[in-house]
């Protein structure tokens, strides 16, 4: 940590008090990072003082520009059990990849095919959105990179072959809480290819944690917007082609 910059240790120690007593920090009482780069250097400080491991990646298009936060591991297990709290879940069902080798940054960046040659397959998650913020996704932007971007834990599907990326944007998925219905359409991605996220991110990586790797998931998107569930609920969620997952009351 650049010892010019204490202050983004200070904020790193108030998300990871909010991550250990469930209580939100607020944004007020902080003194936030003040542009991506310093929300990306809390971001490496809150998973080193963890000891986490970059199981993979939330990469987005935050008005054109790619942004992404580390899903930090272990990942949830299908059939994941929801304990403790009484509130309302924020969940997103996604399209994600595993990659099979390194995209590492360089220089001219990558084409469409070279991504696509370092996914080894594609699968079905669900991601609890949960910010240590009290603001959530409306606090100033850096401090919702740093906190990353609401992500809570991911649960991830068995990956399916590569094939399954022909015709990916438009995949028909279905969601049922407690046996009902809340969702039931086709396509829905935000950047309409669930792919693009992830290439923009990969010519554009300025993280501080290792950059994408062989064996990470990344995640590009909901398909479904943000669903609440008030607990205790079951969940059930289902792709074309990629598979079916579900949250247990």
């Amino acid at each position: 940590m650049p010892p010019e910059i204490p202050r983004l240790a200070t904020f790193a120690e108030a998300l990871l008090d909010a991550r250990r007593r469930a209580v939100p920090a607020a944004c007020v009482a902080q003194d936030l990072p003040r542009d991506a780069a310093e929300g990306y250097a809390v971001q490496a400080l809150v998973a080193h003082r963890q000891g986490a491991e970059i199981a993979g990646w939330k990469v987005a298009l935050a008005d054109g520009t790619p942004v992404a936060a580390p899903l930090l591991g272990p990942l949830l297990p299908p059939g994941h059990r929801l304990t403790g709290g009484s509130g309302p879940d924020a969940i997103e069902v996604e399209i994600a990849f595993r990659l099979c080798r390194d995209l590492p940054p360089r220089a001219g960046g990558y084409v469409r095919d070279e991504v696509i040659s370092a996914v080894g397959g594609v699968l079905i998650g669900i991601e609890i959105v949960a910010s240590r913020l009290a603001e959530g996704a409306t606090a100033p932007f850096p401090a919702f990179l740093a906190d990353n971007l609401g992500n809570g834990g991911f649960v991830a599907g068995e990956p399916v072959p590569l094939a399954s990326l022909d015709g990916l944007p438009d995949l028909h998925c279905r969601v049922s809480r407690d046996g009902t219905v809340i969702h039931d359409a086709t396509g829905g991605h935000p950047a309409r290819d669930p792919l693009a996220p992830l290439l923009a991110w990969a010519n554009a990586q300025c993280d501080a944690l290792g950059g994408l790797r062989a064996g990470q998931i990344v995640t590009t998107g909901s398909l479904v917007g943000l669903l609440h569930c008030a607990r205790p609920y079951a969940l059930e969620a289902s792709i074309e082609r990629l598979g079916r997952l579900v949250l247990t009351a």
